[in-house]
């Protein structure tokens, strides 16, 4: 399946398995499509490895990287740093961390658990548009502005 198809299917997914009551899978699919436009800012900021690596560059596969990454182009690249916010996604990122090893080892009720896969959920699904909308812009106005 080419690469834009699966993110469309992604997106589908996020949304009918939110408007389902499965937080954990729609949270998944959020992180899928974060993932996703994280890969396209780094694509349209100097390449997909660390430090402006490349094609040539090893490519970056965990979330924290890749924001830390772009956090750093961001202080040269006056585009990025106007389309790259990268709090509420480091504290999403955190969010579904910290839910994860919750389940595992037993922290939280059920209930808890709920809760928090909904709020990670909603707020997964909102951080995909803000990125999707980013990652747009960045690509329209990219040949506009030196990196």
């Amino acid at each position: 399946m080419p690469k834009e198809d699966l993110y469309k299917t992604f997106i589908n997914r996020m949304k009918s398995a939110s408007d389902a009551g499965a937080y954990l899978e729609a949270s998944w699919y959020a992180y899928a499509a974060l993932e996703d436009r994280l890969v396209s800012l780094l694509q349209n900021s100097g390449g997909v490895g660390e430090n402006a690596g490349g094609a040539n560059g090893k490519p970056i596969k965990m979330m924290g990287r890749k924001i830390k990454e772009l956090n750093r182009r961001a202080e040269k690249d006056k585009l990025l740093k106007e389309n790259f916010e990268h709090d509420k996604l480091n504290a999403w990122k955190d969010s579904r961390n910290n839910l994860m090893h919750a389940m595992g080892d037993a922290t939280m009720t059920i209930d808890e658990i709920d809760a928090s896969a909904k709020k990670l959920a909603e707020d997964g699904q909102e951080l995909v548009r803000e990125y999707a909308a980013a990652c747009r812009r960045l690509k329209k106005h990219r040949d506009k502005v030196a990196v």
